[in-house]
């Protein structure tokens, strides 16, 4: 996205005969829009349009643009299509590029990709901002095809343009595509940065190929981008990915920088594969943790049917004021359920209620039921199934 000018700068007034004094009162009109803004009141924001309007004040095109990303970055179409109605109704109903442009990003990024084409369509002049735009709304969305077929019409392809491609097919799964994207961009003129490699390292993952997860590794080495923590990080999850321990602790081992991502990754590898011992040395190592990290473990125990080591960490991730998350309880309930213990079982359910989780996701549901099931507990498991069927016929 286009930056954008500082505050003081980024609106422009319609000129008019009125006299200096009323003139002077317009700045503070707009001033007040963005200040609204910017302490995230968007919505009073969008309505105040309409009394700067019946002021005879035009915000210029980098006002409008930055009330768009705003919607943009929220998400709020309503407020999305208001502002674009705005643009209709004071002038613009066909903006010049540059709102072009914003007005596509706005609407793909809030998954409208059918008002987005519409707007692409009826640009009289594109740029390369347009296309690619386009194109990456096809792609957060997986549409992978549309996002082809535009792709084929492009007079001309930036390195931008093939990193969608790549990421557009390996997201929706369509792995040996996005292989082919990948070569391809390699081969040709346009060079490459840290965003050509992170589409093939999800390839990677998702196809679980060690020999080409470490092709990608050497590449992402020469090229000069492994000091990249989100692409260092990204191939030690691929290695992790392939039951590669090794590697991926070689990586880990060589890395400068760590966040908590990274360690979460190596720990939820050795988890994964039931080497428990490994991965509880390298969580008490670790500087910082997040509820995360305390999951992987605790999945990790309760995967390979270490119940009471699940819910001795359950207790001390309660003790060190981390909030657990559905997937934390579900993974204890699980482990409740390979011991079996009814006890247990039911603090968990307690402390479930206690710190605010309802009985109403379906993933807690089922854990559950399980767990009661498999403790004995017929009639508590059949409470529990009525909730899940009440649920389930709610959503149908």
């Amino acid at each position: 996205m286009p930056s954008l000018p500082s505050q003081a700068r980024i609106f422009a007034i319609k000129s008019s005969s009125r006299t200096d004094k009323k003139n002077l009162k317009r700045p503070c009109l707009v001033q007040k829009l963005v200040d609204l803004c910017s302490q995230g009141h968007l919505k009073q924001a969008v309505d105040s349009l309409g009394l700067l309007a019946r002021k005879g004040l035009r915000l210029d095109s980098n006002t409008l643009a930055f009330l768009l990303q705003q919607c943009a970055s929220s998400k709020s179409i309503k407020l999305g299509k208001w502002l674009h109605l705005h643009l209709n109704l004071t002038g613009l109903k066909h903006p010049n590029t540059f709102l072009a442009n914003h007005l596509i990003n706005m609407y793909s990024k809030c998954g409208d990709h059918v008002e987005a084409r519409k707007i692409f369509d009826k640009m009289t002049t594109k740029n390369m901002y347009s296309w690619n735009s386009m194109l990456s709304g096809y792609a957060k969305l997986g549409m992978a095809k549309p996002a082809r077929r535009l792709f084929e019409k492009m007079p001309q392809k930036d390195i931008v343009s093939w990193n969608i491609m790549v990421i557009a097919y390996a997201q929706s799964g369509h792995i040996y595509e996005a292989l082919r994207f990948y070569r391809e961009s390699r081969a040709s003129n346009v060079g490459f940065n840290e965003y050509t490699f992170a589409g093939v390292i999800t390839v990677c993952v998702k196809a679980k190929e060690l020999i080409l997860t470490r092709q990608v590794h050497c590449q992402v080495l020469v090229a000069g981008f492994l000091s990249n923590l989100v692409l260092s990080s990204s191939i030690l999850g691929a290695y992790a990915m392939c039951e590669e321990m090794g590697d991926a602790r070689r990586l880990f081992d060589a890395m400068r920088t760590r966040d908590v991502l990274t360690w979460t990754t190596l720990v939820s590898g050795y988890a994964k594969w039931g080497d428990m011992k490994s991965a509880r040395e390298l969580f008490n190592m670790m500087p910082e943790k997040n509820p995360v990290s305390w999951t992987a473990l605790i999945a990790g125990y309760a995967r390979n049917a270490c119940g009471n080591e699940t819910v001795i960490l359950l207790a001390e991730m309660i003790k060190h004021q981390v909030k657990p998350n559905q997937f934390t309880f579900s993974s204890c309930l699980s482990a409740c359920a390979s011991i079996p213990s009814l006890v247990l079982g039911k603090q968990i359910h307690a402390l479930l209620i206690v710190t605010g989780f309802r009985p109403n996701n379906t993933i807690l549901l089922r854990s559950l039921i399980e767990m009661y099931s498999n403790s004995g507990s017929f009639e508590d498991e059949k409470k529990v199934f009525n909730i899940l069927d009440r649920k389930q016929n709610v959503v149908s």
